[in-house]
Parts: structure tokens; C-alpha cells; sequence
């Protein structure tokens, strides 16, 4: 087995990484790809039986990996990481000049470039109309399902403070009926966070928002979600995919981005309603004594 130098090393492991970001993976696999990086460049020789054992998995899931990175099987997988080693050639050096793959340092760097990315769609046309259709609705729903739970309620939690009449929907057995009343009670907008793995209960409330006749704002991770013609207004916040679960750092900035968009479509009220907010933020906050 070659002996690889710090650098040679780093580039078999941006060899790796670039398949990853090029490939959809589920957390286990990337528990497993994650244990692949710290183990080069031995994972190029390795058979299925000692990478299953390692990695605290079974073959299948060992072979499942391989073809999810676009291999026929872990024989092809196994031979091209080989190359890479022997090579040990720096395309993969991609990777050079980054941070460890292994590390939380290589998410971060991931996520730095997410939001640059990110500028393109807050200086959208699409964010402008967002913002618009946002802060005319009255109420606002706003609907997230799963891990996008998480970041529709952020967003709600935020905007109740600016805004008279928010409504977070993140259960899925009650969409229907919430989608509804939100209909009933004068909503034309309807914000939709979908973020992978997409709940197909979240492509059910952008058909029902449609027959409602609400407009409906998606925040996805790609434009070409394949249910991209149910969103009137895309906005794109790419997501995470170093480490073993998503991180949505670019979400929840868009987030902030859009309440400030928001606030400042109507000053007075915003401020009227924070200051509200901070006369009672004494009954609550911790204070040091």
C-alpha cells in the first residue's frame, strides 16, 4: 500500500468528496463515508466484508454506498478510489487547499460557499416578489414538515413579532384542515419550506394551497425540484451535505432575510410592534444580578 503525504492524502479525500456532492446519500451512508475519509487510503483496498465491519454495517449497505455514488457496484467503486491513490493525483485536489474532509472544518467551508451562493437569490426578482406577496398576507401561513419543522417554526417564532397574524403548520395529519381555515380566513399567500428528504404530505398542501387559489412561496434547495411547477415564487438555499445530517445555514439566513425584507415594507408597524415586544422582554430575560 503507497505511502501518501498530507497533501496526496487530502486530494484522494477531495476525490471522495466530490462524488458525495454529486450524489444524493442517506445520514447512514454518510456515517459510513465519513469513517471511508478517515481510513484512506487503506478503503481503496479493502474488501466489503472489512469495510462492513469497520464501519459497524452490513455488506449490503457497503455495496448500497457505492452504487449511491454512481459506481455499478463496490468492485467499480474500490478500483477508482485505487486509481486515485496510485495516482494519487490532486483533481481530486478539488479538495487541495480546503479544509480536512473529516472534519466540521470542511462543512464549514461548504457552507461559506452555500452562502455565497445564497447572494443570487436574495437580490432576486423572486425575492422581491416574495417579500411583496409575504407581507400582504393576512394571515401568513407558513408550512414545514419534518426537518423543514424546524425552520418554519424559526421563521414563524421571528415573524409573529412583526407581523399581526402568523400561523406555523407542521403537523401533517392537520395540513388539510389548516390549509383550509387559512383559506377562510383571508390568507393568499403560503410559505413552504422543503428541504430534503421532501414529505410527499408537503407536495400534497402546495397541490390543496393551488386549489385554494394562495400563492405559494417554496424555499427549497435546488431549482429543479420535481415539484417545481406547484411553487409560484422559488427561492434557493442549498444545503449542507459534509457531515452526517444536513445543515441548513443557508436557509435560516434566507429566513432572516426575508423578515427583513418583510419589516421594511411597513416601518411603523414594525416598530410599533417591537417595542411592544421589549416592554415585556423584562418578565422573561435572565438578568445577572
Amino acid at each position: 500500500m503507497p505511502h501518501l503525504d498530507d497533501d496526496q492524502l487530502e486530494g484522494v479525500r477531495g476525490w471522495l468528496i466530490d462524488r458525495v456532492h454529486e450524489h444524493r446519500l442517506s445520514p447512514t451512508q454518510r456515517r459510513v463515508v465519513q469513517h471511508m475519509l478517515d481510513s484512506m487510503p487503506q478503503v481503496a483496498f479493502a474488501s466489503t466484508i472489512d469495510m462492513a465491519e469497520a464501519a459497524g454495517v452490513s455488506q449490503p449497505t457497503v455495496t448500497r454506498i457505492a452504487t449511491a455514488l454512481g459506481f455499478t457496484g463496490y468492485a467499480e467503486f474500490r478500483n477508482a478510489a485505487r486509481d486515485a491513490v496510485l495516482s494519487a493525483t490532486p483533481p481530486a485536489a478539488a479538495g487541495a487547499g480546503s479544509t480536512s474532509a473529516t472534519t466540521p472544518g470542511a462543512a464549514l467551508a461548504h457552507e461559506r460557499q452555500n452562502l455565497r451562493t445564497l447572494e443570487a437569490t436574495i437580490s432576486s426578482d423572486a425575492m422581491r416578489r416574495a417579500v411583496g406577496l409575504l407581507a400582504d398576507s393576512r394571515p401568513l401561513g407558513v408550512v414545514g414538515l419534518r426537518v423543514s419543522a424546524a425552520l418554519a417554526n424559526y421563521l414563524g417564532y421571528l415573524a409573529q413579532r412583526i407581523m399581526p397574524d402568523v400561523h406555523v403548520l407542521d403537523d401533517a395529519s392537520a395540513l388539510d384542515d389548516g390549509l383550509t381555515q387559512l383559506h377562510l380566513d383571508g390568507a393568499t399567500t403560503l410559505l413552504v419550506f422543503a428541504m430534503p428528504r421532501y414529505p410527499a404530505a408537503t407536495v400534497r398542501a402546495l397541490v390543496r394551497a393551488r386549489e385554494l387559489g394562495m400563492t405559494t412561496i417554496g424555499v427549497v434547495d435546488t431549482p429543479l425540484v420535481p415539484f417545481a411547477d406547484l411553487i409560484d415564487v422559488r427561492l434557493v438555499a442549498p444545503v449542507g451535505q459534509d457531515l452526517v445530517f444536513d445543515s441548513h445555514a443557508a436557509a435560516v439566513t434566507l429566513s432572516i432575510a426575508l423578515l427583513e425584507g418583510v419589516a421594511a415594507q411597513d416601518a411603523r408597524r414594525t416598530r410599533t410592534r417591537l417595542e411592544a415586544h421589549e416592554e415585556r422582554v423584562g418578565e422573561w430575560e435572565h438578568r445577572t444580578p
